[in-house]
């Protein structure tokens, strides 16, 4: 199950609409006069308004997070050809074709040939992906779409018609609707865009008389404001550039390094000193040991992002991606100390010993004392907001959600493999044009689905209740209790997952040199995606943003509560953090990705369309047959930790916002939003608190910029008083 699964599927019905109305509009005459049915959607349940809305508001907000800066633009045509059948509402009755088609150039025994299909038929076409997509009718996805046609309700298909064009040399050529062509301006050629990483095929274009004589025989989609009359079937788009939270996290990270003269590199021992306890006071003032803070932190930021964060990036921009990931995580290492040196400078200590500390903090009372209290004020309260709804669903719901998921898949796994078995079945009896026998199989695999989700059901009520009764036991407790719990969980889900990765590698060891020398050489070939060794770069730094939140301000507010009278080391502790979330962590799953193949492997990516953490599982599944649900295990406690921590980042905002008195308000919530997270899909919610982990850097960084110059004077007295000996020592 996915969190953008709703959000994914709005998105898909609008871009099939858009193209469905671009077909019926085309110029001409010959044109399938499929203009006068007026496609007519059910109306939506009161889930569907209410995640349109977050939908609206995801596009505002990535409008602005994710504004690509230094673009640059190319133009495109895309093929276009569709044959639509239709029926009456209701009907039993086969469908039949409407308006004329030009079967010139389409291979013999193509559906479009057709005068009418059968059910059966369009079932099959649907399994071999002939269809655009179907109407959500009752909550089932269908294969027929919702229209009016002479004001009479009827129900309609719509059928990607190929069409065979003369090949080149031995390469033959066949276009399938929706392929896109992008122009070479210096040979005037259009190349294919490739399914994997946006690579142009090299072998298959068409020439620009080609182009023109398929937008003769209407088989372009046309844009919607052409810019030049002459060739409205050719579309521009912008391309490269970097996203504005990517440019603004990476900027701040290497000011910082600079800024703080390296203090990463020359400063990573004495951190390694000090999580070891040696330096550990317990008279200290404080709610949690250095290593109970530093697992706390990490128990939010270790995860899915590890998991799939890095696999998503190689499949994207190939193995140079990861080269970036790495530096993006030497640079996070700064601003993380920078950060959490500030939660510590400016927390608050209650009279009962509790402890307000982060940037809600740290940007009101730092800013206030360089006489810019207004400023203080306003970011500030930015982030609170941010943060507070973002623990609810990135944070919780999110992670709720996904760790039901993996469990799930875990206890069902064999009914799953039939299930896949059934599927293929499908997929082979399509292929062979066996309409009947397709329908069988159809039934067999709707009996299996309906006892997969009466399970599901029933499990996930069941596992909601566990999982919030869990978190609940621990978030009551406050900081203190949620560091013990992290401090036994966190090394214990890293070494599950590390000595896995470990034993893969280890039994290629051989291949491991050559891997790692793909990693650098890659990042600098400019081979990926359109962008070049920009683009690769972008998607590096991206994902290592999503993986270790540094600049992101949440785990000042973990680390602030650390046993200590010395700001600056708590912010040595802090830049440990991205080192073991992005540098040790993610670097076991690029190996394995790498040596198992599964970033470059089509068969996994394309023809099974896997991605992200299944496709980690499936890498790990050839190496280790059992490991899925070891696998299945361990994202559960990635997920059960994450939401304790940002649990405690929650309640703190909200402290800032309503007092300490109303805590008990925000755990509660935060149980409910527990067990709602594992048993209902909630689409565009969830990528609106996603937006908002990453809009909660704006706020931080532009305070932490202007706070730096304290934090380097904190940091150099720091650093002479500890060459100096002054530091008691406890072990």
């Amino acid at each position: 199950m996915s969190r953008r699964f709703s959000r994914n599927f709005l998105i898909a019905a609008l871009l099939v609409v858009s193209l469905s109305n671009t077909a019926f509009s085309q110029n001409s005459e010959d044109a399938p006069a499929v203009h006068d049915i007026v496609e007519t959607k059910p109306a939506p349940d009161a889930f569907t308004r209410v995640d349109g809305m977050f939908g609206k508001a995801v596009d505002a907000m990535a409008g602005v997070l994710f504004y690509k800066l230094g673009t640059t633009s190319r133009d495109y045509v895309t093929y276009q050809n569709i044959a639509t059948y239709v029926r009456k509402a209701g009907s039993e009755d086969p469908f039949k074709q409407h308006g004329t088609l030009d079967i010139e150039g389409v291979p013999a025994g193509h559906a479009s040939l057709l005068d009418e299909l059968s059910m059966p038929v369009v079932q099959m076409l649907q399994v071999r992906g002939e269809l655009l997509p179907g109407h959500l009718v009752d909550g089932s996805q269908r294969t027929f779409r919702l229209g009016l046609l002479d004001d009479q309700p009827v129900e309609y298909v719509q059928v990607k018609v190929p069409h065979e064009m003369a090949p080149l040399g031995e390469t033959p050529r066949v276009l399938n609707d929706g392929m896109k062509f992008v122009l070479r301006p210096a040979t005037g050629k259009y190349h294919l865009v490739g399914a994997k990483r946006g690579l142009l095929n090299e072998e298959f274009y068409l020439t620009g008389d080609e182009v023109k004589l398929l937008d003769k025989s209407n088989l372009l989609a046309h844009a919607e404001k052409p810019k030049d009359a002459r060739t409205p079937f050719v579309r521009t788009e912008s391309i490269g550039g970097i996203p504005l939270v990517v440019a603004w996290l990476a900027l701040g990270a290497v000011f910082f390094t600079f800024y703080m003269r390296g203090f990463n590199f020359w400063g990573f021992r004495h951190a390694v000193d000090i999580v070891r306890g040696k330096y550990d006071n317990p008279a200290e003032t404080g709610e949690v040991t250095h290593f109970q803070a530093l697992a706390s932190a990490l128990s939010a930021t270790i995860g899915l992002g590890n998991i799939a964060g890095v696999t998503i990036a190689m499949t994207s921009g190939g193995p140079g991606a990861f080269f970036w990931m790495l530096v993006c995580g030497f640079f996070g290492m700064t601003t993380k100390f920078v950060e959490c040196t500030l939660g510590q400078k400016y927390r608050q200590v209650n009279a009962d010993g509790h402890i307000l500390g982060g940037p809600m903090r740290y940007l009101k009372a730092g800013l206030e004392e360089l006489k810019l209290p207004w400023l203080g004020t306003v970011l500030s309260f930015a982030f609170t907001i941010m943060c507070l709804l973002a623990s609810f669903g990135g944070g919780n719901m999110f992670q709720a959600n996904q760790a039901g998921s993996a469990m799930l898949q875990m206890f069902q796994q064999k009914n799953l493999d039939e299930l896949a078995d059934i599927t293929q079945q499908v997929k082979n009896t399509a292929n062979t044009g066996d309409a009947e026998q397709v329908a069988v199989l159809q039934k067999q695999r709707r009996e299996k689905e309906q006892q997969l989700s009466q399970f599901e059901g029933k499990f996930k009520l069941v596992y909601g209740l566990v999982l919030a009764a869990l978190v609940g036991v621990v978030i009551i407790g406050g900081i203190k209790r949620i560091g013990k719990v992290a401090e036994k969980i966190v090394p214990s889900m890293c070494l599950i997952y590390i000595i896995a990765c470990m034993y893969i590698i280890l039994t290629h060891v051989t291949q491991v040199p050559e891997m790692i020398a793909s990693i650098f050489t890659e990042a600098f070939n400019g081979r990926a995606i359109g962008g070049g060794i920009l683009g690769v770069l972008v998607i590096g730094v991206q994902r290592a943003a999503f993986s270790n939140e540094a600049g992101a301000g949440s785990a000042a507010i973990a680390h602030s509560a650390a046993k200590t009278e010395e700001p600056v080391r708590e912010g040595c502790v802090a830049l440990l953090g991205p080192f073991i979330d992005t540098i040790v962590v993610c670097s076991m799953t690029a190996l394995v990705i790498l040596i198992t193949g599964a970033w470059d492997n089509s068969e996994w990516v394309v023809d099974k369309g896997l991605a992200g953490s299944a496709l980690t599982v499936e890498a790990f599944r050839q190496e280790i047959s059992w490991f899925p649900y070891i696998l299945g295990i361990a994202v559960t406690l990635f997920a059960y930790s994450t939401i304790i921590s940002w649990s405690y980042y929650g309640e703190k905002s909200w402290e800032m916002l309503f007092g300490p008195k109303s805590t008990t308000v925000y755990k509660i919530l935060a149980v409910i939003c527990v067990f709602i997270g594992v048993i209902v899909n909630l689409g565009s919610v969830l990528d609106f608190s996603d937006m908002m982990i990453l809009g909660m850097a704006f706020p931080n960084i532009a305070g932490v910029v202007l706070l730096a110059p304290l934090v380097r004077k904190d940091l150099l007295d720091y650093w002479q008083r500890y060459r100096a000996g002054e530091f008691k020592t406890y072990k």
